[in-house]
């Protein structure tokens, strides 16, 4: 069993016990510009994943004008 991880629409599995830091870096995705969460539960860059976890990969929006 593998981290499923959710972005978009894509689905990404990655093998093993990681940090959510790691599996970002993995996928070339910066922690500070991206939410992670799963069962409705706002993770942070060092909270575990674990095989069997699926997490939704959420891009933090920012920008408008004054």
């Amino acid at each position: 069993m593998a981290v499923v991880l959710i972005l978009r629409k894509q689905e990404y599995q990655l093998e093993g016990t990681m940090t959510v830091k790691e599996a970002l870096k993995h996928l070339n995705l910066s922690p500070e510009s991206h939410l992670v969460v799963r069962n409705g539960e706002l993770l942070n860059e060092n909270d575990v994943l674990r095989d069997g976890d699926v997490v939704k990969i959420v891009p933090s929006i920012s920008g408008g004008g004054w």
